[in-house]
């Protein structure tokens, strides 16, 4: 994917707008505050998408992996770019979701973006044990990228998020942003399967026998058998 969506404008400038989030849904400030250490905190949540099979996440995803997440980091995003005439994107709603606002709204936008430090996300390396779908170049690591964490006195809670975990596997569903060359889930709930080998532990390796464990809330199974036949029909 070329074009990165807009993330939150808006976090304590006194504005709520309805932006898209990094993983392409649509992410929204609920509320502002400064907790008891003074640090600033921000609770986002978002809207994605929710797919109804198997087949379609894949479809929809640029690359399906098994990994083990071996390093977490926090880091600000890059704020986010307000679309102009003439930029891709710009006449599409879901791609450009502060199109169609008035003059004077657009202009508000335009000073908070200019007062935007990016959101804060957490980064989780992720090691390649086995390629499903997509061409990752050689490369044996992703970094995927989901918003929200603690850097530098302030926090930012994403109440769709949950965080990938160090020294886990994972059956990965994953957007490959060609300006950053990171990844985000295709959705938080759905594009993420936690993996476990045949012995019950955590699958270091991709075998025949792991099985993918679905997130409370998302009923789309997965199995490695249906993962070969996708393979092999693509």
């Amino acid at each position: 994917m070329a074009k990165r969506h807009l993330a939150t404008l808006a976090l304590g400038a006194g504005l709520v707008f309805s932006v898209a989030g990094c993983g392409g849904g649509a992410a929204t400030t609920t509320a502002v505050s400064m907790d008891r250490a003074g640090a600033r905190e921000a609770v986002v949540s978002a809207d994605y998408p929710a797919f109804a099979s198997v087949k379609e996440m894949w479809d929809d995803a640029d690359l399906v992996v098994q990994a083990n997440v071996t390093g977490m980091r926090t880091a600000r995003d890059k704020p986010s770019k307000i679309l102009e005439p003439g930029d891709e994107g710009y006449d599409d709603p879901k791609a450009n979701p502060l199109y169609g606002l008035t003059p004077d709204e657009l202009a508000e936008a335009r000073k908070v973006a200019e007062q935007e430090v990016g959101d804060i996300v957490t980064i989780a390396t992720a090691d390649i044990t086995h390629v499903f779908k997509g061409d990752p170049a050689g490369v044996r690591s992703v970094e995927v990228r989901q918003l929200g964490g603690e850097l530098g006195g302030e926090k930012l809670t994403a109440l769709d998020e949950v965080k990938l975990a160090q020294d886990r596997s994972y059956l990965l569903f994953l957007h490959a942003w060609d300006d950053t060359g990171d990844h985000t889930m295709v959705s938080p709930e759905q594009g993420q399967y936690v993996a476990t080998g045949p012995d019950g532990r955590v699958a270091t390796s991709a075998k025949p026998g792991d099985t993918y464990a679905p997130l409370p809330g998302n009923r789309l199974q997965v199995t490695r058998a249906a993962l070969d036949e996708l393979a092999k029909s693509d």
